[in-house]
């Protein structure tokens, strides 16, 4: 996933930071805004969030229903947007072509946020990737993953699901990768879908056994506002997901996705 591939399975990606919080968000907005306009994210939508609170120790208290303001940037072609609220900038796009191009389109983004807010920490550094993989005609999924993640799926006539799941450390942060298995349509998990950009046709369109390959890379470690060294950091993540990304896929599978 270092270099663009001519049959990439990535099908969506995004990165995320989180930053110190920013109360009068609302005042700023007109020059981010325009700035986005400028770099061609000019679809603007602003979106209410209700968030509830829930009491601890199992009193009998009403939850608290609290609202939050988030803004969408998105381009026209609706292949990629930035999601900016109150302490958070998410940048997502289901036309990844190379890790170096997905870094520098985050790293403008989070120039303006930056620019435009001063913002003087990060709380959180992640990004995410989802692999569709799809066999072709007289393929299995056997010919595409290693054995240690296909769990029993090759036995079953109408399979639900089977997840493999492995949760490791590096010197970059945190690195969760799943293998699901499962029949039926190729989507987006419900966390991500609400504010997804568009998928690609052989997405939406595909049906049958496939595996959806998701590896959420991210650091909690509270840091100054670096985005030279958030950048390095995020390119630390990436490198953990791409050797995860290597041992969990067959030569096969890199030889037809080249």
């Amino acid at each position: 996933m270092g270099k663009k591939m001519s049959n990439a399975p990535v099908y969506f990606t995004l990165a995320q930071i989180r930053f110190n919080p920013i109360l009068k968000m609302d005042e700023y907005l007109p020059t981010i805004q325009d700035k986005f306009r400028a770099c061609d994210f000019p679809d603007f939508r602003p979106e209410q969030v209700q968030q509830i609170a829930f009491s601890a120790g199992g009193q009998a208290v009403a939850p608290a229903v609290s609202t939050q303001s988030r803004y969408i940037f998105g381009n026209i072609e609706g292949t990629g947007n930035y999601v900016l609220d109150s302490n958070s900038l998410v940048f997502q796009t289901t036309a990844y072509e190379a890790f170096e191009t997905f870094s520098d389109s985050f790293k403008q983004g989070l120039n303006i946020v930056n620019e435009s807010l001063n913002l003087a920490f990060i709380e959180s550094l992640g990004t995410r990737y989802f692999d569709a993989v799809l066999p072709q005609d007289g393929e299995t999924l056997s010919d595409y993953l290693v054995p240690e993640v296909m769990g029993t799926s090759d036995f079953a006539d109408r399979l639900v699901h089977s997840l493999s799941e492995t949760v490791s450390l590096s010197d970059h942060g945190t690195l969760v990768s799943r293998v699901v298995i499962r029949d039926g349509q190729l989507g987006m998990p419900s966390d991500i879908l609400p504010l997804a950009p568009s998928l690609p046709s052989n997405i939406t369109s595909f049906q049958g056994r496939h595996a959806i390959i998701d590896s959420d890379a991210y650091n909690e470690t509270r840091k100054p506002m670096n985005i030279d060294e958030v950048l390095k950091n995020l390119a630390g993540l990436h490198s953990d997901i791409n050797a995860s990304f290597k041992k969990v896929v067959t030569e096969h599978a890199l030889q037809i996705w080249k």
